[in-house]
This record gives C-alpha cells, sequence and structure tokens, in this order.
C-alpha cells in the first residue's frame, strides 16, 4: 500500500538536487509525492543554514507541523540537510515533534533508517563526516523531464570567513569522470537535452582526484555526448576561473553563454575579512577578460550587505561595480552572523536600519538595470529550450535562452523538451515575453 510524501525544500541548486535523491529513494519505499501536508504520512525538510532567516523559516514550519502530529500521531517527520548536519540532535530538542534527522552525507542512508522510525516508532539520528561521493543510489526521480542537475563535487575547501558550507557538507570531494559521464549519456538516452553541473566551486572539480581530469577537460568530455543540446554549471569562485574555462566556453558549442559568479563585495578590505582569495581589481580583471572572449555573456552575481565592519566606503565601491558591470540579474543577500563561521564572532555589526538600506538600495539599482537590459531585447530574436507549461498561466508555455533568461509564449501545443526560435516581444523585470517564429518550408 503506497504512502504518501510531502517534501519541503530551502535553499540552493544542490538542496534541490538532495530533494530529487530523497524523493526517488523513498519511491523505493512505496511513498508518493504529494503537496498536501494534511494528506501526508510522511513531511521531510530539507533544510539550508547558510543565513539565520533560512533557519527561522524552517523552525517556524516545524512548529505548524507539531499540530498536524496532534492531530496524527502516526505522521512521520523529518529534518535533513544543511541544519540536520550541524545542529544534530539538538532539533530533537527544539522540535520534539521530530522522529528522523539525517546530515547530507547521510541521503543515502535514508531507506534504512526510514524502516528503523516505521519498525520501531522512535527517534532515529544519522549524522556522517565524511563520504564516498561515487557510491550513490542512480536519481530515480527528476522534476524536470526536459533539464537535469548533475552533481559533480561536494563541498568546500574554501572556508569564506561567512560561509557554514564547509561544516555542513565537508571537504571538496570530486565524484569520478566515468560515473559522471555515465550518469549524463543515461539522461541523453532519456530524452533530456539540457544539463547544469552543480558544486560549491565547479572550478575546483578534479583537485582530489589523480586522473589529471580537471574542470574544462570535463566540459570537453560532455561535449562529445549525443543527445545532450546544453551545458550549464553552477557555481564558480573568481579566484578559480581559468583562461583554460574561458577558451572552452568560447569553443563549445553546448556551454551556454552564462556564468555565475559571486562578487559577494566591491571592496577589497571586506573581501579580505571575507576571506574570499580576490581583489575588486582582480574581479573586474577577468569579467573583461570574459568579455573579450565571449562577448555575448550573460553574466549574475551573489552580492553580501553589511558584512561585519562594512563603512559606507565599502559598500559605495560594491555599488560602484554594480553599475559597470550591469549584471544580469544578482541574488542579495544581507549579512547574518553564524555561529559556526569565523566571521559570526567579528565585531563591529552592520545595524540592521543600515543593511536594509543598503539592500534597498542595490536593489533598486539593479532592478532598473535588468530591466533596460530586457527591454533592450524587444525585437530580437533567439533560441529557446522549451520547459514546459508556466506555472503562472498554463495556457503558456515557458522556455529558457541560452543565456538562462526565461521565455514565456502561447503555444496550441505541447513542445516540451523542443528548441525552437521566438521573437522577443516584451521585455520585462524578470522574464520576457515571445512568439514562435514560424519557417516556412
Amino acid at each position: 500500500m503506497s504512502k504518501n510524501l510531502a517534501i519541503l525544500t530551502y535553499g540552493c541548486q544542490m538542496n534541490k538536487y538532495d530533494s530529487e535523491r530523497i524523493v526517488g529513494i523513498l519511491k523505493g519505499l512505496d511513498f508518493q509525492l504529494t503537496d498536501d501536508l494534511r494528506s501526508a504520512d510522511m513531511i521531510m525538510l530539507n533544510t539550508c543554514s547558510i543565513r539565520e532567516k533560512a533557519e527561522q523559516k524552517v523552525f517556524s514550519q516545524l512548529g505548524r507541523l507539531k499540530r498536524l502530529k496532534e492531530d496524527n500521531p502516526d505522521l512521520i517527520i523529518g529534518v535533513g540537510g544543511c541544519i540536520a548536519q550541524i545542529k544534530g540532535d539538538k532539533i530533537f530538542q527544539r522540535a520534539p515533534q521530530v522522529d528522523l534527522i539525517f546530515g547530507t552525507l547521510n541521503i543515502d542512508h535514508l531507506s534504512s533508517m526510514v524502516r528503523e522510525v516505521e519498525k520501531k516508532r522512535g527517534r532515529v539520528i544519522g549524522i556522517a563526516k565524511d563520504f564516498d561521493p561515487d557510491i550513490q543510489p542512480p536519481l530515480t526521480f527528476r522534476e524536470s523531464q526536459v533539464s537535469a542537475w548533475v552533481n559533480i563535487i561536494q563541498g568546500c575547501d574554501n572556508y569564506c570567513t561567512y560561509c557554514v558550507v564547509p561544516y555542513t557538507r565537508g571537504r571538496e570531494r570530486s565524484r569520478s569522470s566515468s560515473i559522471i559521464l555515465d550518469e549524463i549519456r543515461g539522461l541523453a538516452d532519456q530524452g533530456y537535452k539540457e544539463v547544469t553541473l552543480l558544486g560549491q566551486n565547479v572550478n575546483s572539480y578534479g583537485k582530489d582526484k589523480s586522473d589529471g581530469i580537471d574542470f574544462p577537460q570535463l566540459l570537453y568530455m560532455i561535449e562529445e555526448i549525443d543527445g545532450i543540446k546544453r551545458i550549464r554549471f553552477v557555481t564558480s569562485h573568481p579566484k578559480d576561473i581559468s583562461e583554460r574555462l574561458m577558451y572552452a566556453m568560447r569553443d563549445m558549442n553546448k556551454v551556454c553563454e552564462h556564468l555565475h559568479l559571486p562578487l559577494q563585495s566591491g571592496s577589497n578590505r571586506i573581501l579580505n575579512k571575507m576571506g574570499r582569495g580576490y581583489t575588486s581589481e582582480e574581479y573586474l580583471s577577468k569579467i573583461d577578460r570574459l568579455k573579450s572572449f565571449i562577448p555575448e555573456i550573460v553574466i549574475s552575481t551573489d552580492i553580501i550587505v553589511g558584512f561585519p565592519g562594512e563603512t559606507d566606503d565599502d559598500f559605495n565601491k560594491t555599488e560602484e561595480i554594480l553599475k559597470e558591470v550591469e549584471y544580469d540579474t544578482i541574488f542579495l543577500f544581507k549579512y547574518s552572523p553564524r555561529p559556526e563561521t569565523l566571521a559570526g564572532s567579528l565585531s563591529n555589526h552592520v545595524p540592521p536600519n543600515i543593511k536594509e538600506e543598503r539592500f534597498n538600495n542595490l536593489l533598486m539599482i539593479q532592478k532598473e538595470i535588468s530591466l533596460k537590459k530586457n527591454k533592450a531585447l524587444e525585437g530580437t530574436s533567439d533560441e529557446v529550450l522549451v520547459e514546459g507549461h508556466s506555472k503562472k498561466d498554463p495556457g503558456k508555455l515557458t522556455s529558457r535562452t541560452r543565456s538562462n533568461k526565461i521565455v514565456n509564449f502561447y503555444s496550441n501545443r505541447d513542445m516540451k523538451g523542443e528548441i525552437i526560435e521566438v521573437k522577443i516581444i516584451r521585455g520585462g523585470l524578470y522574464s520576457l515575453d515571445g512568439e514562435i517564429i514560424e519557417r516556412g518550408c
């Protein structure tokens, strides 16, 4: 008899990828996915602890789930991901309604842990400190039928002073290239057109291996796989972007003209305090080099405002780079102290009202830039990969350009998985509207 599983995912693409792994594993235990929390026999929270607000959301949700547990004592509540990896059994103390806790490195053991909960009806916890990235069951559930995430490296060795990732996902561990290539060939056989390679720092791929295959070389090998039409990757670290990677992006047909390159701050003083390993001048030099190699490249970034000790002058330097580079998209965050990190112990914290003011200032500037860039695309044509029906308007199809821009358009047939050409008829702040370009015989 099948049981209902609801999963709530917080955080980055890596967490979304992990949720696909979780769902796939639990489908093997006769769970079927549901969006209705009240009908669920098990609710899994796959958590993020990168910022305090994300952690607060999880515990607020657990508070709401407590009432469901009171109504249905047989309901199993599990907490996985980054908060689980860091907090461990402290979650039981704060949220006694939780039955299962598993860390980011324990997902592959989830079947046995769930069986133990079901059998004993008691609490189960699994928090590993290390793992082998090549020992993973194949993904049997993917949310998209067109584009797939493929993890190539787990963990991070950079230890930026504000970041918990090395503590939640461990040191860098690259998957074997043969296993990655086999997975992508399998995706191509299933009809997938696009893969996005995942890692906290994809540029570090292969440094812990002895076969000499680094990230650019891995891209060249994926380029040769028939059926895959597009290759994307996130995230890149500015200090590790090499000219070999720039050449690869320029010369390969399948690698998309989009790069996510986190800046975090425009101030060298703050970058040094963050432990980022580059200066703003070095960052801008690499941006200029990328644009000389790939003039049409679209760049997005991450920015943190209000890092401890950030002055008006430091902030102004960030604002200047935002205006100079003119990113198409930014992911903007207010600094949040994490007790596990070095920056968490720093003094001279920026008052919340100043953080808010700086956040809103950058957001306003970026909205103007994004809208200007999208408006400039009106009347142009572009190649898009159709992903399916729009969630906001089921009468439209949603698609994505190689430069990672979303284009919505009307069609009287399902074109999911097709690569077509569209004309951009309207540029909005976050997406574009288009119409299909019909080709004559």
